[in-house]
């Protein structure tokens, strides 16, 4: 009985002794200064590890992979592309890595303190892999949009020629001394567009857009969506009048001959009430 608890003692001791020196670095280290895009992430697993940049938002980028060892307590990085070594070693904080020798990742000084990041380690590949699902999320995302503008343009385009019975430049008649000076112009070949201007300086551009429109036997529709309103043209064809706008909306269409860019004319034509 004693030979076997003397045998059990000294196979306890071997493994303790067996382990001194070979610390378990397993865990994921950050690293970042203010002339860096994102934070640079070392992420040690086992025998391996990975560096990477965590460019935010869930986007990475891999640099390269390595394999782990330790000597002498000190984590050992070696690239399994090239000869590149990096050395590394605990910090004071017993969490952090102190890095001996950063210069052979291009950094200026040898000595950084990589701050150790409670959530790794990281599943790279799987990040990866979700990265690569989302950018082609994205990329979809956006041919669907290139191809809804390409109809839309095209939509736009066929019903061009009908704006002929609406063309000129055309005043919002203000309402309210907060109303801001508007022009819209509506013309076959620019088809319709709309500036705003602070009433008391036409330098001062409050807004653009170029609002979808439809030439129907009801009048001209312009707007997108449940902003869309329809407009009717007076006999005379001088004045566009909302037909079903919450609050009284009309349009005078300016003298052909004169330019809205004369602040003075134009500020006289949508009123000051």
């Amino acid at each position: 009985m004693s030979t076997l608890f003397k045998f059990a003692v000294t196979a306890v001791i071997g493994a303790l002794l067996s382990g001194c020196g070979n610390e378990d670095f397993t865990g994921a280290y950050r690293f970042k200064d203010s002339g860096m895009i994102g934070t640079m992430v070392l992420n040690v697993h086992g025998d391996e590890a990975e560096l990477f940049g965590d460019l935010g938002k869930g986007d990475i980028k891999p640099f390269s992979k390595m394999k782990v060892s330790v000597k002498d307590e000190k984590l050992l990085l070696d690239d399994v592309s090239s000869s590149t070594r990096l050395v590394m070693r605990r910090n004071v904080d017993e969490r952090s890595l102190d890095c001996l020798n950063c210069k052979v990742l291009g950094m200026r000084t040898d000595e950084h303190v990589w701050k150790y990041d409670p959530e790794g380690p990281y599943d790279v590949d799987q990040m990866l892999k979700e990265q690569a699902r989302k950018n082609e999320e994205a990329l979809n995302a956006e041919l669907e949009k290139m191809q809804r503008e390409v109809l839309e343009q095209a939509r736009r385009d066929s019903e061009a020629p009908k704006l002929e019975p609406y063309e000129g430049d055309w005043v919002y008649q203000r309402t309210t001394k907060h109303d801001p000076l508007t022009i819209m112009g509506i013309w076959r070949e620019k088809q319709i567009r709309v500036w705003s201007f602070k009433f008391d300086n036409m330098d001062h551009r409050l807004g653009y857009e170029k609002p979808g429109f439809e030439v129907t036997d009801a009048g001209l529709k312009i707007g997108d969506g449940s902003k869309t309103h329809l407009y009717s043209l007076s006999a005379d064809k001088k004045v566009l009048t909302c037909m079903d706008c919450k609050r009284s909306e009309r349009w005078a269409k300016a003298d052909p001959k004169k330019d809205l860019s004369d602040r003075r004319y134009a500020r006289e034509m949508a009123g000051n009430p």
